[in-house]
């Protein structure tokens, strides 16, 4: 009996693998990535702060720009393996490696190699062949994060999340997603810095919810317009010093424009122009964002963690202008950023409305008698009312890259950063140090 059961269990496997499609694995495998690794000190620094101590974390990167402020070691690595079906169908496993906990700041800016807080924070499968066209995801992922300025390091919108959805899928002459994306807060509570004294500090801890939020978004691309829309529902929204319940839905939009070449005016570049609006948990520090440690960065408006990320009221509203890109000449590139927010009945602010803009550009000039170099420069200006004052910060920056001629091109650079505060009885700082960056 056991050997008869035995072949019946042979021949009931054999006869399924005739009706499964066999799957044959793509050649190797792809590897992708981004780090940073930079250390920064102070030349001259607010108070009786002596020269070489340390400079913790930035002055506004998403207002002030990037170039000379990333004084923090960052890394991901991806890595994507695919399966090709009979019938054309594919799988496509992707997975990725990077900083998963920022509890710990020492491990954003320890200048340390020890990378303590890796952890997984991408798993997803793709399927291409079950939808008439685009391809259809599920898992934990990042989602949304293509409206990316890199001169600010700003992702204008971040749904990341765990769900499910469908990308690209072709309907009326234009190209649509669908999803549902679920994120929840984790324990980081946030970091202030007072530009008067230099002091940093992290957020007294509050109540986190517990309960996830939910999102649903839709995106239709048609040629060079991109609209997004996405609803947004949070079971319970409250802290535990007041009571005070906040918003638990909202709602938002968004409008891209890629005009060709620089704005219309030039067709040596590129150019985004963006329009975003939205209320409630669509508001305040929630516009174009979900639950995610850098997130709780990311607000230049109203920062302050992933705990006040929710306290926005259900009649917060907010409105988001920006512009970026780049113009290349024959041994010079300019990248201009330009900013404006409004946030009307922000929570944090009580019923006080609050706004600000900003305004940078990038020049990069090559020295055509020396080979893989360049000098980099940055020169932004930020003024909000949060503050009640402005900002200056210039960057100098000579850089050396090979170009590896299939698009990663890695770099080296020195910097030395000029901050200037226009509050009153706040000091100037200039900065010194060298960083390593690289994407592939």
């Amino acid at each position: 009996m056991k050997l008869k059961a035995l072949s019946i269990a042979c021949t009931a496997a054999l006869a399924a693998s005739a009706f499964t499609p066999s799957a044959m694995a793509l050649e190797g495998f792809e590897f992708h990535g981004y780090f940073r690794s930079a250390a920064f000190s102070l030349l001259d620094g607010p108070g009786d702060t002596d020269a070489g101590s340390r400079f913790e974390y930035d002055r506004g990167k998403g207002s002030l720009g990037r170039l000379g402020q990333e004084g923090d070691d960052f890394y991901e690595l991806a890595f994507n393996k695919g399966w090709e079906l009979e019938g054309g169908n594919k799988i496509t496993i992707k997975t990725r490696l990077g900083q998963a906990n920022l509890d710990n700041s020492a491990d954003m800016n320890g200048q340390n190699i020890d990378g303590s807080s890796t952890g997984l924070i991408e798993a997803f499968v793709e399927f291409e062949g079950l939808t008439s066209t685009g391809v259809m995801w599920g898992g934990q992922r990042y989602y949304g994060r293509d409206n990316y300025n890199f001169l600010t390091d700003n992702f204008y919108t971040d749904w990341s999340g765990t769900g499910l959805g469908v990308q690209r899928l072709e309907l009326g002459g234009g190209q649509w997603d669908f999803a549902y994306l679920s994120s929840t807060q984790s324990q980081q509570q946030g970091i202030w810095h007072n530009a008067e004294t230099g002091e940093w500090g992290e957020y007294a801890p509050d109540l986190r919810s517990e309960d996830p939020l939910h999102m649903v978004h839709v995106r239709a691309q048609y040629g060079a317009f991109r609209v997004d829309f996405a609803g947004k529902y949070l079971a319970s929204n409250f802290t535990d010093d007041a009571g005070e319940e906040f918003a638990t839905n909202g709602i938002e939009a968004a409008l891209s424009y890629n005009p060709k070449g620089f704005f219309g005016i030039s067709e040596s570049g590129f150019s985004t122009v963006m329009v975003q609006a939205g209320n409630g948990l669509g508001g305040g520090n929630m516009l174009g964002r979900s639950f995610t440690n850098y997130n709780a960065y990311s607000g230049w408006i109203n920062a302050g963690g992933q705990t006040n990320m929710r306290k926005v009221d259900s009649s917060t509203s907010s409105y988001r202008v920006n512009a970026w890109g780049g113009w290349f000449g024959s041994h010079m590139v300019v990248l201009p950023w330009a900013q404006y927010e409004y946030v009307s009945n922000g929570a944090m602010n009580g019923d006080e409305n609050n706004y600000g803009w900003n305004v940078g550009v990038r020049p990069v000039f090559t020295l055509p008698s020396v080979e893989n170099f360049a000098i980099a420069t940055e020169v932004a200006y930020r003024d909000y009312k949060a503050d009640k004052s402005g900002a200056y910060k210039l960057t100098l920056a000579p850089t050396w890259s090979m170009a590896t001629g299939t698009g990663p091109q890695p770099e080296i650079r020195v910097m030395v950063s000029y901050f200037d505060y226009e509050a009153d009885g706040a000091d100037s700082e200039t900065v010194f140090g060298v960083q390593a960056d690289m994407w592939w």
